[in-house]
């Protein structure tokens, strides 16, 4: 009776082994390997999102920056193979874009600078990248969805 007991303990440890390790991550995991290639052209924000564990106040200024700006969805962003981002409307093609930068720090990690120039910039964790999608992380755990433009 002990044996049949243990070997029915056995093999429901080894279930609930097997469900976790299926089944039990359900977090979106950081890509290990994308192309970086692919941020290059042109994108616009499609919209922000912030996780329930983020910290308030930080978290809240994006959105509320975000809110307040009647153009931000409507703004292209040109990544640039060189490392420069020209921020432009589509509607006021008269107008000199705006000129920002980034640079690649490791594999799924972006500064965003203000220039080239910058030493430092904001840290931006790449959480998806493939041809329509781009999707950014702040380190306050605000996410950037952006689309690409065709």
């Amino acid at each position: 009776m002990k044996k049949i007991f243990i070997a029915v303990l056995l093999i429901a440890a080894a279930g609930a082994g097997v469900y976790y390790f299926y089944f039990g991550k359900k977090k979106h995991s950081i890509v290990k390997k994308i192309n970086q290639e692919l941020i290059t052209g042109k994108w616009k924000i499609d919209s922000l999102s912030v996780n329930h564990d983020s910290s308030g106040n930080a978290a809240a200024l994006w959105l509320f920056a975000f809110a307040l700006d009647s153009n931000a969805k409507n703004r292209v962003y040109d990544f640039q193979n060189t490392g420069k981002v020209f921020v432009s409307l589509p509607e006021d093609s008269t107008a000199k874009p705006d000129t920002a930068a980034f640079a690649w720090k490791n594999e799924n990690v972006i500064a965003w600078k203000e220039n080239l120039q910058d030493s430092t910039g904001a840290v931006l964790t790449v959480t998806k990248l493939d041809r329509q999608e781009l999707v950014l992380q702040s380190k306050d755990s605000v996410k950037i969805y952006l689309k690409k433009i065709r």
